[in-house]
């Protein structure tokens, strides 16, 4: 194999080149923290909210909002995911893959609570998105993010303590979960950008 040697013009450009492709991929799994933070605070709202009604402290009518929240964080994710398409694309594999993740994670858990809301009534609905939660969290820590690791215990933490905690507050434990490990994980993100 005979290799051409390079002039210092030549390899200049060549680095160039290569610290421009570097500059361009992100070398993060997770660069959407805006994500966590709108879905972390809607799914604690939502959460939140219903156990205030279930409690007799919030009339029953106040659930009129539960829907606008899912719409909300919705419609943010839909026009987010659109402004950032382009940078999604020039992203590595495990990046966009991290996003399929996220999205079958979440929408399969949209459809449970949807779908299935027999099977799953009440507090149970809500553990099934902080089940969700967790999962992308975990597997965003998978790959190196510590706080995302932390955030993903906690979601966790919130979990086994609202299961044993009396009923008239496992849903604030469960919406703290989903308030600091999920949303406190995307302000991190957002915090950390460099």
């Amino acid at each position: 194999m005979n290799v051409e040697p390079l002039d210092a013009a030549a390899a200049q450009d060549h680095l160039e080149m290569v610290n421009r492709i570097l500059a361009e991929s992100h070398q993060r799994l997770c660069n959407g923290g805006e994500y966590f933070v709108v879905w972390g605070i809607g799914s604690a709202y939502i959460t939140v909210l219903a156990q205030l009604v279930h409690g007799g402290l919030l009339p029953s009518a106040t659930t009129w909002s539960l829907p606008i929240v899912i719409a909300v964080c919705a419609a943010f994710s839909i026009v987010r995911a659109r402004q950032t398409r382009r940078v999604l694309q020039r992203s590595s594999l495990l990046q966009r893959e991290f996003f399929n993740v996220l999205w079958l994670t979440l929408g399969l858990a949209f459809v449970v609570d949807v779908a299935v809301f027999n099977i799953f009534p009440g507090l149970a609905s809500a553990a099934i998105w902080s089940v969700a939660e967790a999962i992308v969290l975990l597997y965003i820590g998978m790959h190196g993010n510590r706080r995302a690791q932390v955030a993903g215990v906690l979601v966790i933490v919130s979990l086994v303590v609202a299961n044993f905690a009396s009923p008239g507050i496992a849903g604030y434990v469960l919406g703290a979960g989903m308030l600091v490990g999920y949303a406190g994980f995307g302000a991190s993100e957002l915090l950390a950008r460099e």
